[in-house]
């Protein structure tokens, strides 16, 4: 079904997205091998987390730049390694999380057959909403129910007896249901410019790489040299350099050789693909465009082709890469898959410093170009 046999090492560990076997190294580095995790106390990366957490939630608070929405995906993360081998709080906290998810299950279809009893607005967002809340609670228990999960979740690479597999499963499915939902409201939205401000791509770089790191382990299992070695990211040469920029020019003339057979044949879908362009509001286009194209390209390999795709294989990190594109049509959003499918065997051949490489140089080329 996917592709999870990336790697070399076989190795016990069941932390995020990590596969039976250690990281693929890059091209002139084949025969370097990922190191195992070592064990190591889990107090002292536990507080470091719940330090980070707590700090984000307080610069949200504040108002300064808002980090809050990762915290929860950071903690859950951290609180399904730290309890690992806890049997019975595994247990209570996946009774709980149950519970909600038949819940949430019961809510949606609450909201479906008793709207007017229940006196919901008359908004268009209420039935999407009922929907994903059902199709959330439907896709999510499997992964939480130990018998269910064993029946599947070998197939796409995850250890059934594993707390952090389990809710890794369930944050993709939470992601994935989400934005689900929000591409069917932005379906008949007429479009508006984004602003981008010099703190966006600051929060995005604070977001996506605390997130991978946490995920595959860093002060848990890991240290700070094996955590970049377990997402992919090992040096390259000047050579790899300039193919990866040969490899994003090419992306880009397939992109426009699409986006021309799409206004021919679709021109309708085509005029809705650009309706929210992206502005530079306090920051010159000479600064902004090198720092969204790198914070675009580091934190986004890092999450989906550095800590998802060993673990999940390169057709279902492609799906959920192309999810987060909700801002495109359906035939837009078809062809951010497959280029993540690209990304997905460039990362496999080579590694995540030179599929990071290619997205900076692609990010970069495409906002130089007009109306691109």
């Amino acid at each position: 079904m996917t592709d999870n046999n990336e790697t070399s090492h076989h190795s016990e560990d069941l932390d995020l997205t990590e596969s039976s076997a250690a990281v693929h190294a890059p091209t002139e580095l084949k025969e370097t091998v990922v190191a195992a995790p070592t064990t190591k106390p889990l107090w002292p990366g536990v507080l470091f987390w719940l330090a980070l957490c707590a700090v984000y939630l307080g610069i949200g608070n504040a108002g300064l730049i808002e980090l809050w929405f990762v915290t929860p995906f950071v903690f859950a993360l951290v609180a399904s390694q730290a309890l690992e081998a806890r049997t019975w709080m595994r247990l209570f906290i996946g009774m709980v999380a149950i519970s909600l998810l038949l819940l949430t299950i019961v809510l949606g279809v609450s909201m479906l057959a008793w709207r007017q009893a229940l006196w919901l607005p008359d908004e268009p967002y209420i039935y999407p909403l009922a929907i994903c809340l059902i199709l959330l609670g439907c896709l999510a228990l499997p992964c939480l129910i130990r018998r269910v999960r064993a029946s599947f979740f070998p197939a796409i690479g995850l250890n059934q007896e594993s707390a952090l597999h389990a809710t890794t499963a369930v944050m993709f499915v939470v992601v994935l249901v989400s934005c689900g939902g929000i591409f069917v409201l932005l379906l008949n939205n007429p479009g508006e410019t984004i602003l981008v401000h010099l703190k966006d791509p600051i929060i995005s770089l604070l977001s996506d790489i605390p997130l991978a790191l946490a995920g595959v382990g860093l002060m848990l299992k890991r240290d700070f040299k094996q955590s970049l070695e377990r997402l992919g990211f090992f040096s390259i040469s000047w050579r790899d350099l300039g193919w990866a920029a040969v490899v994003s020019a090419s992306l880009i003339l397939a992109v426009l050789l699409f986006e021309f057979a799409e206004q021919l044949l679709l021109p309708e879908i085509h005029a809705l693909e650009d309706r929210f362009p992206m502005k530079f509001a306090n920051v010159s286009p000479l600064l902004g465009i090198p720092a969204v194209s790198l914070a675009a390209g580091l934190g986004e390999e890092a999450v989906f082709r550095g800590a998802l795709q060993p673990r999940f294989g390169i057709i279902l990190t492609a799906v959920l890469f192309a999810a987060l594109h909700v801002q495109y049509q359906l035939p837009g959003i078809v062809l951010i898959f497959v280029i993540g499918i690209f990304l997905g065997i460039l990362r496999k051949r080579k590694s995540t410093t030179f599929t990071a490489c290619v997205h900076i140089f692609y990010d970069t080329i495409a906002f130089l170009l007009p109306d691109f």
